[in-house]
């Protein structure tokens, strides 16, 4: 039963986050095909422009020739985990305070990260890269497969949950005195440090994914 209630709490919230951005980006698409690509950019397009340019290039420095098939996850996982740190802002519960969500977002890395060392490298060439250098390291090779994903979701969690702790701290150690600068505060961890989690979890499964693509297809291509 207990649970149950804990569950529902970081489902809703996420659920209601997916329905309104997809919403949002949905009647976004419709004035975004009004624009003239001759003309000025609008003001309001640009912020999205520059988030889109920005992941998009460290994907193509990083995955190389196959980046527009990951670009589009990677700038997923940008805006939602964002939107889902900063939840608190609009008075809906934290998603990643919750561990089932940031498992679940790891665990989604994860299966990206080893698909692409299966399609890159061929099953063959995928196992065999759990005994290199060696055969002696492949428990060694397996025991670093299986602690990314948690990595990637306690580093999240912990982030998040510690931004929480300090800002409830504050509040109890300096009571009605900690008014005035609790808005700093809360800017400070939901807004600043939302930015650096979400960088930190997208970097890491860009970079553990082109670990698993051969050098020669880490070369960035036009095609």
């Amino acid at each position: 039963m207990i649970l149950s209630f804990v569950l529902k709490k970081p489902l809703i919230s996420t659920l209601i986050i997916v329905g309104v951005l997809t919403l949002v980006f949905f009647i976004m698409s419709f004035f975004i095909k009004k624009v003239d690509p001759m003309k000025k950019t609008p003001l309001w397009l640009i912020p999205f422009i520059m988030i889109i340019e920005i992941v998009n290039n460290f994907v193509k420095d990083t995955i190389g020739k196959r980046w527009k098939s990951y670009s589009p996850w990677f700038l997923t996982l940008v805006i939602f985990i964002f939107f889902a740190n900063t939840s608190a802002v609009y008075l809906l519960d934290n998603p990643t305070g919750y561990l089932v969500i940031t498992f679940t977002l790891a665990m989604c890395s994860f299966v990206v990260i080893q698909a692409t060392g299966i399609v890159s490298l061929g099953i063959g060439g995928y196992l065999h890269s759990f005994i290199e250098p060696n055969p002696v390291m492949l428990p060694m090779n397996i025991i670093s497969e299986i602690s990314l994903p948690i990595s990637l979701c306690l580093r999240l969690f912990g982030n998040v949950v510690s931004g929480t702790v300090i800002s409830i701290l504050i509040k109890k150690s300096f009571g009605w005195f900690s008014l005035p600068v609790m808005p700093f505060i809360n800017v400070l961890f939901d807004i600043a440090f939302s930015i650096i989690q979400v960088a930190v979890f997208v970097i890491l499964s860009i970079i553990f994914t082109s670990q698993k693509i051969k050098d020669e297809e880490k070369i960035y291509s036009k095609d």
